[in-house]
């Protein structure tokens, strides 16, 4: 458990965030949202104005809104975080103008791309035993030419 996290549950239950009795769950859940919305809001306005210490605000806002939605519906951020990490650490993919495309997404061409960099031909997932041999340049899905994909 990441001490912060458990700080900021402690904070909710003090404060009583989203603990509304009457309140059923999913009204509860998405007054949460409308807040996690707003603070995604002040993180673009942050970038927009460069203003990097209201950035660095809103990011932290935003997780400690995350968090508080968690656990309103009975999750612990930790488990949420552990199980998305789970899969998308393995993910196979190519970053396209600096965002991460992962494999099912992509074009027959692409995804042959993918193969030939990074293994495990035709699945989704590249192997565990590749994470620490790939590097930066495996997600790229420039410098190829037909004869790299001869056999594949």
């Amino acid at each position: 458990m990441i001490k912060e996290f458990e700080a900021i549950r402690q904070w909710r239950n003090i404060r009583g965030v989203g603990m509304e009795e009457n309140s059923p769950l999913d009204k509860r859940l998405q007054s949460q949202f409308n807040r996690i919305q707003q603070e995604v809001t002040e993180i673009h306005e942050a970038i927009t104005l460069e203003d990097w210490d209201e950035f660095k605000d809103a990011i932290g806002d935003t997780i400690v809104t995350l968090i508080n939605t968690a656990a309103i519906a009975g999750y612990n951020a930790e488990d949420c975080l552990k199980g998305a990490f789970d899969i998308i650490e393995l993910r196979k993919g190519i970053n396209k103008n600096g965002s991460f495309v992962r494999y099912a997404k992509l074009t027959d061409d692409e995804k042959a791309i993918c193969d030939l960099k990074q293994g495990n031909i035709g699945n989704q997932y590249f192997e565990r035993e590749m994470l620490d041999k790939l590097e930066p340049k495996d997600f790229e899905p420039k410098d190829f030419e037909p004869k790299d994909f001869i056999g594949l």
